[in-house]
């Protein structure tokens, strides 16, 4: 009897052949199948909406007892950096569980004659949402020339403090923790150079020694031959978003904290003096600075925001050094303007995966360029001052709110109509891109919008925003979004690692996955938000634990008892 013809490699079987590999194929095809409709049902991919949910929020600025006003001091035709300030910070001054407001004063130039200094502002929040000025009590009843604000422990009393930057020298108010605080910038050493413009600032742990560090931008210094008014008359050749003429650029300040209430100054030896290859001189007119884990070792790594020019990564090597992050060359970045601070990832996230701030900032052209959306639509969120993340609707993923304010007046002939003074807005988070509302909102109306905030400031999940305008009020915006999904709020205290527990990343593990935040101080553009994380979990409304990975190496597991609630995470000793 004949033997079957075996056909050869890339000749068709004979008709009614069954091929030797359909049994293995045919049962992993009904597998992979299974599995899909599985998953699809187990974790089913964010639908794209038609619109976002209309935010409710409402200006609670009066009823909330809110009376401040900024004075930039300015008079006639104004420019920076008059028209820079603007600085607002939410932070539990007293440690009573419930976020407070700080506003940064101003005062008039020293050639004016208007005279007097416009102090700084503290509130005091009831844990209702009520504030009290409680200035004059507290001894912030001051004037400098502010400008920015960052706080922090850095003492590890377990009472911020705060940091105030400013033109012709900074001020150090350290907290005393009975409401009062006291100005402890000489002993400090912290105050910097008389003839430099310095703008935003922030407190982290550079050399790992527990003990919260300060790294502050330097805007700009003139000549010690020169007061600040013949410094002016000189830029006045030429506009002073172009190169200032009175003005040369300078190196950002590192102070090591030595642990005894004073600082010494690092700047020279922590890879932060970069030089502009055009000019030869340091990059000019950084506006702000923010602390972000770029790459997920736990310790933080400085993004440099400029007024203009891109945005520059350092990363944080954990011996006291940064070296500068340098992208692929195939891929183009573009600089943000203006103050607009985010957050720069080295790995590049979708929108809606997780809380990853750094992804969220990054893939919405925040920070270090723009990504497009993979919807096909751009996020055309750059260019402006002021920007927060909040989860306004609890739905599990991070939207934006955006002050939209132009530096100067003058930018106004140059960005195509957009006007000095601007309605806010906010971008809802889909999951997949950002969508902005249709609804009117309590955000609409013009305002000169600089440092934008947020802070759940009633204790009931929902996270509101204060928006510090230059040269006029604030404005409290309270949200009263019906909480239709569960929330999580924590609080870490650091042992072994600073009390603020800056690099901390906490897994909160849900039945349809993990969501993910890392305690960074949250700075923006003149401003900071509070230091609690908020969770929003969508439509889980139950955590099966959270995993709390400390930058000292420390692995923790708590098993909440419930949602709908605030939680203080401490170190384990």
């Amino acid at each position: 009897m004949p033997e079957p013809a075996n056909p050869k490699a890339g000749q068709p079987l004979p008709r009614g052949a069954i091929s030797p590999l359909v049994p293995v194929l045919v049962p992993l095809a009904v597998a992979a199948t299974l599995m899909g409709i599985l998953f699809s049902r187990l974790f089913p991919l964010p639908a794209r909406s038609a619109s976002a949910p209309p935010p409710a929020f409402r200006d609670a600025t009066r009823s909330a007892g809110i009376a401040f006003v900024h004075d930039n001091g300015s008079v006639g035709d104004a420019e920076a950096p008059t028209t820079l300030p603007g600085a607002v910070a939410f932070l539990d001054y007293d440690a009573d569980g419930h976020p407070d407001l700080f506003f940064v004063g101003g005062m008039s130039w020293p050639w004016s004659p208007l005279g007097a200094a416009r102090p700084c502002a503290l509130y005091h929040n009831d844990g209702h949402g009520h504030f009290t000025d409680v200035t004059r009590d507290s001894g912030l009843d001051t004037g400098p020339l502010g400008m920015a604000v960052a706080a922090g422990d850095y003492d590890g009393d377990g009472y911020p403090d705060l940091f105030v930057t400013g033109i012709g020298g900074n001020r150090l108010f350290h907290n005393l923790g009975n409401g009062r605080f006291a100005d402890v910038t000489g002993e400090a050493g912290v105050r910097g150079d008389d003839h430099v413009w310095s703008t935003g600032a922030v407190w982290i742990d550079i050399f790992g020694s527990g003990r919260l560090d300060l790294v502050v931008c330097n805007y700009a210094r003139w000549s010690r031959q020169a007061d600040l008014a013949s410094a002016f008359v000189a830029e006045s050749a030429g506009p002073s978003y172009a190169a200032p003429a009175g003005f040369v650029s300078a190196f950002p300040t590192v102070y090591r904290n030595l642990g005894n209430g004073r600082f010494a100054d690092a700047s020279a030896s922590c890879g932060l003096n970069l030089i502009d290859r055009q000019t030869g001189y340091p990059r000019a007119q950084p506006v702000a600075v923010t602390a972000v884990d770029a790459n997920g070792d736990g310790r933080l790594d400085l993004l440099f925001a400029y007024q203009s020019g891109e945005d520059v990564l350092f990363l944080n090597q954990g011996d006291g050094t940064f070296r500068e992050w340098k992208p692929p060359a195939q891929r183009h970045r573009e600089g943000a303007s203006a103050g607009l601070v985010g957050s720069g990832a080295l790995a590049l996230e979708l929108p809606g995966q997780g809380f990853d701030r750094l992804g969220v900032l990054r893939s919405a052209g925040l920070a270090m360029g723009p990504i497009p959306d993979p919807a096909g639509a751009p996020c055309s969120l750059r260019y402006r001052l002021g920007v927060a993340l909040l989860d306004y609707d609890l739905d599990g993923r991070m939207d934006i709110v955006s002050g939209n304010g132009l530096a100067e007046p003058k930018l106004a002939h140059f960005e195509g109509g957009r006007g000095y003074a601007a309605s806010p807005s906010i971008s809802w988070n889909d999951g997949r891109g950002w969508i902005r509302p249709r609804a009117r909102t309590a955000l609409d109306g013009p305002m000169v919008a600089r440092g934008v905030a947020v802070a759940d400031t009633t204790g009931q999940g929902n996270l509101d925003i204060v928006i510090a305008q230059n040269g006029g009020p604030p404005r409290l915006l309270r949200n009263e979004q019906r909480p239709r999904h569960a929330w999580l709020r924590i609080d870490l205290v650091g042992t072994h690692c600073q009390r603020d527990a800056g690099g901390a990343r906490v897994e909160v593990h849900t039945p349809r996955g993990v969501l993910v935040q890392t305690m960074e101080p949250a700075m923006g553009f003149m401003a900071q938000s509070e230091s609690t994380l908020t969770f929003g979990l969508g439509d889980d409304d139950r955590v099966r634990r959270i995993v709390v990975r400390w930058p000292s190496g420390v692995l923790q597991e708590v098993r909440p008892p419930g949602v709908n609630r605030r939680l203080v995470i401490t170190e384990p000793r």
